[in-house]
């Protein structure tokens, strides 16, 4: 299987697709966003027929759950049918869980082999109670190295965590990772000097919006999907609230979508040079055309 990671707005999408046409690839979404249906122009969804079949893309309605057990599952599925027509599968997206889950075997917090919904909402009342900050906290008691990585801000990440060292009594980051990819690979990440991908995100947002974001808001919470969500946490929407609900304006909307997003891709930038160092070849493609990049990674992938 093929790979293509990197930080959100730095283009892999276009790699995938053009490498996909050239070696016969079929794309698997690795986007823990773009699961969710009726959520397109938030999460960057490729719109129309673009020359090559896309899976894992619309899988859930916003108000069910979607885990990083439930990608693997359906992705290792996706990888065996595309295998069983010839093709080859090419994993695409910027979610550094989902990708672990094709290279490592982790327990994911369920190693009892059972699903604790008391403890769920135990947690969920608790952050409603005591609020991020104090939630935050209370990891940082029982799994400091987590905490470390995790801002108090991403409410659903401190929850997992949260649960898993609550439910199994061991924090993830104490858990097994054992390197054991589920079938040969070559991973590739792409990369964009700072400065032009903030400018590229900021842009982005805008188009976003001008191409119906707020709309697609509407629609949403018209079919009862509150922020409440885990769906609605993702970057691009949760920033709707203080709109809808406290009067905020778009121009304030446009500029936190772009803060957070920013500081996401710096986040990710981070994991994709840390955690794939040894293993992954890198492309800065503000240097080479799509092309030029698609050509070397054929080059290499010839020498598998």
């Amino acid at each position: 299987m093929i790979i293509i990671g990197g930080a959100t707005a730095t283009g892999k999408s276009h790699v995938a697709i053009a490498l996909a046409k050239a070696i016969g690839g079929e794309l698997i979404s690795c986007d823990s966003a773009q699961v969710y249906k009726g959520m397109d122009v938030g999460t960057a969804k490729e719109n129309g027929d673009i020359g090559v079949n896309q899976h894992l893309i619309d899988v859930v309605e916003p108000c069910e759950s979607f885990t990083v057990v439930d990608f693997r599952t359906l992705a290792r599925e996706k990888i065996l049918e595309i295998r069983s027509r010839g093709n080859v599968p090419i994993i695409v997206g910027g979610t550094g869980l989902y990708i672990d889950s094709l290279l490592y075997e982790m327990e994911y917090g369920g190693g009892s082999g059972t699903d604790d919904t008391a403890l769920k909402e135990s947690l969920k009342r608790e952050l409603e109670e005591r609020g991020a900050e104090y939630m935050h906290a209370k990891l940082n008691e029982l799994d400091p190295v987590t905490a470390e990585k995790v801002h108090a801000n991403n409410v659903v990440r401190v929850l997992r965590a949260l649960y898993v060292v609550l439910h199994t009594g061991k924090p993830i980051s104490a858990q097994n990772a054992k390197f054991n990819p589920v079938e040969p690979f070559k991973m590739f990440v792409i990369k964009r000097d700072r400065q032009k991908l903030h400018e590229r995100i900021n842009t982005r947002v805008v188009k976003m919006v001008e191409e119906g974001l707020k709309g697609e808001l509407e629609a949403l919470l018209a079919k009862g999907y509150g922020f409440n969500l885990q769906s609605m946490q993702a970057i691009g929407y949760k920033e709707w609230q203080r709109y809808f609900e406290d009067g905020a304006s778009i121009e304030d909307v446009i500029e936190q979508i772009q803060v957070n997003t920013r500081q996401y891709a710096k986040r990710q930038d981070t994991w994709f040079n840390n955690r794939y160092k040894g293993i992954a070849t890198y492309f800065d493609i503000d240097n080479q055309s799509v092309d030029e990049v698609v050509n070397c990674m054929i080059k290499e992938i010839n020498l598998l």
